[in-house]
């Protein structure tokens, strides 16, 4: 059977889990791969190393996952059924060794082989990624029973941002041996820590990381824009596409790891660490605020039981209610009575409001969502569109630089593999432009 990107099934649908079954996976281009495999546990990190499955490591501790490489193709046998119960996840990777994009490969292949018969395969080339220098190829997952999500996204860095989004590192085997030791240096003075950093001390050592990175970030994005972003106070809002095509990347984790990157933005942002959320499909719909105490399972435990539907791609609707408020009616019979309930707008003149908007799909209403925006140039407000995915979001490029404005209050960047950007890439693309639209109102 032939995959496409995203495909999620049983994987006894395919073939008996109780037996062996091979991973192959072949990279054709100019340059040299790496294909590995991650044995993580359920938090989705590589708690034990020796389930890193790699050139340099060729199995796991029992044998349940073994490496034979053949020319351009990286071939995985795996007993699914000797694993042990701390390995959740299998993922399969392949990286670059040394420079060159995966935009440039000629052709990447998946295939999920049992005796000796390929059940299912996935075929790709350098069409479907730009300028990452890795590819999440393949999952295998439990969930009640083994699974598999045929991933086949780009991630932005090589192996060493593979192994430290999987909570590994990378061993330096080429350092010198240590030099004899001499008497300890007086402690310098410790640093105060900033706001954003004592906000983020009691927190997870990953938000701790994340507001680690956004704290360098406002610095360095302050000194090339001449805005000092560490002082800068606003309001932070999320605007989250809930239609159908994003489904995967709600249930493969891409979405709740994103929102775990945003909480630092509202500590350091908003005086009370909260950032409003809001989603949206052909119409939308506003969920409690994303806060220190609850972002560690927002998706589980506020997106999904919320009730609200997945469906189309409609812009407007959703920037109208941010920026100048609306109505909206409930209940209701053909158009016809219902409840009417008026939802105030968060953008207000005196404290500037920053709104992440997040959308993997082209819109439906781009005359209206051009009023919109238009008219909210008229007020505080800076709206950062994020384009996800395989788009080429030609809607938002315009957006950009949409004429007929007072000022330029929008931003976009495209991130293909939201969730294989660095931090840094991730906090320097949504914050650039704000920068600057701040600059200009000083």
């Amino acid at each position: 059977m032939r995959m496409q990107r995203g495909y999620r099934a049983k994987l006894d649908d395919h073939l008996d889990t109780a037996q062996p079954l091979q991973v192959r996976i072949t990279t054709q281009g100019g340059a040299v791969y790496d294909t590995t495999c991650f044995g993580v546990d359920a938090e989705e990190k590589l708690s034990d190393d020796r389930y890193m499955v790699f050139y340099n490591q060729l199995a796991s501790p029992a044998g349940e996952i073994r490496l034979t490489n053949k020319g351009n193709t990286a071939v995985f046998d795996v007993q699914l059924s000797r694993l042990p119960a701390s390995i959740d996840k299998l993922v399969f990777t392949v990286s670059i060794d040394g420079s060159g994009r995966m935009g440039q490969i000629q052709a990447h292949t998946v295939e999920i082989v049992q005796n000796d018969a390929a059940v299912l395969e996935l075929v790709m080339n350098g069409k479907d990624f730009l300028n990452e220098r890795a590819i999440i190829s393949l999952e295998i997952y439990r969930k009640g029973v083994w699974r598999i999500n045929a991933v086949a996204r780009g991630f932005n860095g090589g192996l060493p941002d593979l192994l430290a989004n999987f909570g590994g590192e990378e061993a330096d085997d080429s350092a010198p041996a240590p030099a004899p030791a001499l008497p300890p240096a007086p402690a310098p003075e410790p640093k105060a820590p900033g706001r954003l950093e004592s906000a983020a001390a009691g927190m997870e050592e990953h938000i701790r990381e994340h507001a680690k990175q956004l704290s360098e970030q406002l610095s360095d994005i302050g000194r090339r824009s001449g805005t000092p972003l560490g002082d800068t106070k606003a309001k932070v809002v999320v605007a989250l596409d809930y239609s159908s095509s994003m489904r995967p990347l709600y249930e493969n984790g891409t979405v709740q790891k994103t929102l775990d990157r945003l909480v630092p933005l509202g500590m350091s942002f908003d005086d009370n660490g909260q950032i409003e959320v809001f989603l949206f499909q052909n119409d939308f719909r506003q969920l409690p605020d994303l806060t220190p105490e609850n972002y560690r399972q927002y998706v589980s435990d506020v997106i999904l039981p919320s009730g609200y539907r997945m469906g189309g791609t409609c812009y407007a609707p959703v920037l109208r209610a941010i920026t100048e408020g609306t109505t909206v009616r409930q209940g209701t019979d053909h158009g016809f009575g219902g409840t009417v309930t008026k939802v105030r707008p968060i953008v207000e003149p005196v404290t500037p409001t920053f709104v992440l908007f997040i959308t993997d799909g082209e819109n439906e209403d781009r005359t209206l969502s051009d009023r919109v925006i238009r008219r909210s140039a008229e007020l505080n407000v800076f709206l950062q569109f994020v384009g996800i995915g395989d788009q080429l979001f030609s809607y938002l490029q315009e957006v950009d630089e949409l004429p007929g404005r007072r000022c330029d209050n929008t931003g976009f960047s495209r991130m293909a593999d939201i969730a294989g950007v660095s931090d840094q890439q991730f906090y320097d693309n949504i914050l650039s432009q704000f920068a600057c639209w701040l600059k200009g109102k000083q």
